[in-house]
C-alpha cells in the first residue's frame, strides 16, 4: 500500500510542479544572462524559451541581443523576422529575413 500512495503523492507533486518549470528555468536564464551579457547562444536559448511562453516581445530583444553579439547568426534573425511579422511590423521583419539568408 506505501508504494501506491507513494506514486500517487509524487504525481500530484509533478502535477504541480511542472507547469512552473519552464517559468523557473526563464527567471534562471535571465539571471544567468546578467552575469554572462555575451554569451551569445545564452540569449538565443532565452529567446526560445521566451517564444515558446508567448512572449513575443522579450523574446525579440533576446534574439536582437544574440545578433547584436554575433550578425551572422541566421537563425535568431529568422526567428526575429518570424516575431516581427507576428507582430504586424512587416517593413522590421523583411530587413531581418534578408540577414536570415
Amino acid at each position: 500500500m506505501v508504494p501506491l500512495l507513494a506514486i500517487i503523492v509524487a504525481g500530484v507533486v509533478l502535477a504541480l510542479t511542472v507547469p512552473f518549470i519552464p517559468i523557473l528555468a526563464m527567471d534562471m536564464m535571465g539571471m544567468l544572462l546578467l552575469d554572462r551579457p555575451d554569451d551569445v547562444e545564452g540569449w538565443f536559448s532565452y529567446g526560445k524559451l521566451l517564444q515558446w511562453k508567448g512572449h513575443d516581445v522579450a523574446a525579440a530583444a533576446a534574439y536582437r541581443s544574440t545578433v547584436k553579439l554575433n550578425p551572422h547568426h541566421k537563425e535568431a534573425w529568422k526567428r526575429i523576422g518570424d516575431l516581427l511579422t507576428k507582430l504586424g511590423d512587416f517593413e522590421g521583419a523583411d530587413e531581418a529575413y534578408k540577414f536570415s539568408v
